[in-house]
Parts: C-alpha cells; structure tokens; sequence
C-alpha cells in the first residue's frame, strides 16, 4: 500500500537544482528500490511542477522543472 504522507515528503524534498536516489534514500531511511518506485508512481500521476528522472551511468538524478 502506498503511503500518502511517505509521497508528500518526497516531494517537499526533491529541489528544483535535482537530488540523487542515494541522499534520498540517507534522507528517509528507505531502500533505494522503493524510492525508484515511489518516484516512478509520483511522475505517473503528476499535474503540475513535473518532476523528471535524468540517469547517467549509475547515478540517477530527480530534478523538479521550474
């Protein structure tokens, strides 16, 4: 089940200038492959301020758009 405040937080903490899985994943004290699908499900079903994935080899980057 997904939880709705677990979402919210993720996104209060992901800036517009982009944040790594990994400090994420320090942040919230969660497992890497939920964050990813967390982040999955959130790009899914967003409407406005749209949040992009960007990977560069094994780094990837969420970056919120201005």
């Amino acid at each position: 089940m997904v939880s709705n405040d677990l979402m919210l937080k993720m996104l209060e903490l992901i800036p517009e200038e982009g944040i790594s899985v990994h400090q994420l994943t320090c942040i919230t004290c969660l497992d890497h492959r939920t964050i990813k699908k967390y982040l999955d499900l959130i790009i899914r079903i967003q409407e406005s301020k749209k949040i992009r994935k960007e990977q560069t080899g094994l780094r990837v980057v969420v970056r919120r758009e201005k």
